[in-house]
């Protein structure tokens, strides 16, 4: 899982917070479909032979869901990924197209809506286009018409008068390499060897949504990548974490672990130095230019590699420290991005750690302000495992 694990430590699974407004109904339909209460974990069964066990073959999304027509033979941990795509594309939640409930889980293979039934036909054309055109790569996704709207427009824009078409500008010369700049940025927050020697992290402030409603915020971290975080008011807390092996939530009593997509944006979080070993991870690396992030000049630095996970990201020009990061999980219908802005960087025991993290995504745009960072934290590992049990 580490491989596809590349966003910011601080902001547990965004579902498992009940901050979304981006996207209404979402975190409603995560909740109804969540499974039950993880069982205490019990010792495996000794084997009684030495033979490899062959890997089950993982069903496809007809094999594991009800009245799957267009999408039938994609692994069905592709599924999720595939409506979160639809969803942000349009703008919408989960209930623009499937049935809801107020009791028990929603009823999704239904097809009373109408917006269903043309989604049906828009996967069939955007197959049909990407097929013939691109050679099955998906370069034309929901996004490319929609841009977060419901409708499309085909009309071209009426710009007022004495506004000039925007004009490409000219690509920077003598840019530095992205080797360089990522080596810049571990030297800007404190080198190797300072890094290191911090073990634990245990940060605690407010997290804020959209809306508004304030959380107190608290993660404790162990490198490499074990965390566990807990968003709290008075009534409410969610918890989620990541054990080396499992990620996992926590609403109220309830705790399970949690696979797919979902699991790998809570295992994210654990990273301990955010994008420090990327040069491990992605073979492809180079830097596209300059962009304006906030007041600051970056330089933008995009990463690829085999796996199902990319990133662009944004490092200041003037000191080298990362701004923005943007994650981009690939699915059958096109990227799906996480964009996460770094800033107040702050001095704690000689490296520099940002105080101030807002993350924007389909279903979660919220800002956490940490008031306290503390390293080498004393902190035994079962605090990361599964919760068992009630609160």
């Amino acid at each position: 899982m580490r491989s596809h694990t590349l966003v910011p430590a601080l902001i547990l699974a965004v579902a498992a917070v009940g901050l979304a407004a981006a996207a209404p109904g979402f975190d409603r339909v995560l909740a109804s479909q969540a499974p039950a209460a993880a069982p205490a974990k019990t010792e495996p069964e000794k084997k009684t032979d030495q033979a490899t066990p062959v890997p089950e073959k993982e069903k496809t999304a007809a094999e594991a869901f009800k009245n799957i027509q267009i999408l039938k033979d994609i692994p069905a941990s592709q599924l999720m990924p595939a409506m979160f795509m639809m969803a942000a594309s349009l703008g919408v939640g989960c209930d623009f197209c499937h049935v809801t409930s107020d009791q028990g889980r929603w009823p999704m293979e239904k097809d009373d809506k109408k917006p269903k039934q043309t989604a049906r036909e828009m996967i069939k054309m955007l197959h049909g286009i990407n097929d013939g055109t691109f050679g099955g790569r998906t370069e034309v996704s929901c996004a490319t018409c929609h841009q977060g709207h419901i409708h499309t427009s085909g009309l071209p824009p009426v710009l007022p008068l004495g506004v000039k078409p925007e004009q490409r500008a000219e690509a920077p010369k003598d840019l530095p390499t992205a080797d360089s700049i990522l080596d810049r940025y571990v030297e800007a927050i404190g080198g190797s060897a300072a890094l290191a020697n911090v073990k634990t992290r245990e940060s605690t402030g407010t997290a804020t949504g959209e809306a508004g409603r304030t959380f107190e915020a608290h993660q404790m971290q162990k490198a490499p990548n074990l965390f566990v975080t807990t968003f709290s008011s008075k009534d409410v807390s969610r918890s989620s974490g990541f054990d080396g092996k499992s990620a996992w939530q926590k609403w109220g009593a309830q705790a399970f672990v949690q696979p797919d997509i979902e699991g790998d944006r809570i295992a994210r979080s654990g990273e301990f130095w955010i994008d420090t070993d990327v040069k491990k991870l992605y073979p492809r690396r180079v830097v596209t230019g300059i962009e304006k992030i906030g007041d600051e000049d970056a330089y933008v630095v995009r990463l690829g590699g085999p796996g199902s996970v990319g990133e662009v990201l944004y490092f200041s020009k003037a000191s080298g420290l990362l701004l923005r990061r943007t994650v981009l999980t690939r699915t059958p219908l096109g990227r799906l991005p996480q964009e996460t802005d770094f800033s107040d960087y702050r001095d704690v025991d000689g490296v520099k750690e940002p105080f101030t993290i807002t993350r924007r995504e389909l279903n979660a745009r919220l800002t956490v302000k940490f008031t306290e960072i503390k390293h080498n934290v004393a902190v035994e590992d079962v605090v990361f495992q599964v919760p068992v049990g009630p609160s």
